[in-house]
């Protein structure tokens, strides 16, 4: 029977073989498991005699896998995933609960949003750890890795894009935070202030910097600018949207970002905010998590607290 072979293998050398398919390399493997590089090495050497393939080969940029221990890790993620749900208690006290969890965010969203929910979630669960991550292009497959346990994002709502909702992967769940539209900033005496008239010409005359997020450094403002043959003068390209509005700040660069974060931005930084002269397609900031956390108590715990009381604190879903 296949239990009486499983009885004979140690499973935990499965969590070995996943961790070390997702750091590739052995020191950090050994650092996450909390075991030595010598007690990963052994494991590796007896995943070698299970499997019957060396799995990894050893390069200078640490361990490569071959396509047997690929083709595995399409096999084993899932399977973790459901001894994962499985071990979860049944039931979750957040007054009581120590569990970490992990929020994925760009810059922007964790500014804006985390100050509306922060101080209460902890006010209700005291305990818990809150780890957060950048959103980048690898996050999705980490939600389905079980690395994220949710995100906020940002999808663009046009039919051209991409990156709309509904191009999200049908394992990922949604929740609509806010619906927004796209704005600029200046610093403070720019002569963009006082232009006689303010037009999309004028726009294309002066620098921008740009963000780069999600393994973009353009978006839907750019797509639409070259359906009319026009770009951007783009002087500086910066890896958040915090840089960008100190570029901003020390500069004749325009940064164009979401109305809700500009409206925070000009509370904070002496930056002054124009109309973007094009017209475009709103954006919608979302709360995602995958669909294999739906059953997990702590998990809807969460969202459901942070959906209520994100849209408590916005003025409305639908941002002005």
């Amino acid at each position: 029977m296949f239990l009486e072979q499983l009885a004979r293998t140690d499973l935990n050398l499965l969590i070995i073989l996943q961790v070390l398919l997702e750091e590739r390399n052995g020191s950090r493997a050994a650092r996450r498991l909390h075991l030595s590089q010598s007690a990963v090495s052994k494991a590796l050497g007896r995943l070698r005699e299970t499997f019957d393939d060396p799995l990894f080969i050893r390069s200078a940029y640490g361990l490569d896998p071959t396509p047997r221990a690929l083709a595995l890790q399409q096999q084993l993620q899932p399977v973790l995933l459901c001894l994962d749900t499985l071990l979860q208690p049944p039931s979750f006290n957040p007054e009581s609960s120590e569990r970490e969890f992990v929020i994925a965010s760009m810059d922007s969203a964790f500014t804006l949003f985390a100050p509306l929910y922060l101080n209460e979630l902890k006010r209700r669960a005291p305990r818990i750890r809150l780890r957060y991550e950048e959103w980048t292009e690898h996050s999705l497959t980490e939600m389905g890795q079980g690395q994220v346990d949710i995100a906020i994002t940002v999808r663009e709502n046009c039919l051209t894009s991409d990156f709309r909702q509904d191009t999200l992967p049908g394992t990922i769940c949604q929740r609509l935070l806010a619906i927004d539209n796209l704005t600029c900033l200046v610093r403070q005496g720019h002569s963009a202030l006082t232009e006689l008239r303010w037009d999309l010409a004028r726009y294309l005359a002066y620098p921008h910097v740009q963000t780069y997020c999600e393994g973009r450094d353009r978006w839907m403002l750019d797509h639409k600018l070259a359906e009319q043959d026009l770009q951007r003068r783009i002087e500086a390209t910066v890896p958040s949207f915090e840089a960008a509005l100190r570029m901003s700040m020390h500069s004749d660069m325009i940064v164009t970002l979401s109305r809700l974060y500009a409206r925070h931005a000009t509370q904070v930084y002496p930056l002054v905010q124009l109309a973007l002269p094009i017209a475009l397609d709103s954006i919608s900031h979302l709360l995602i998590w995958h669909q294999s956390h739906e059953a997990d108590p702590g998990h809807r715990w969460l969202r459901e607290t942070l959906l209520t009381l994100i849209l408590d604190k916005l003025d409305k879903p639908e941002a002005a």
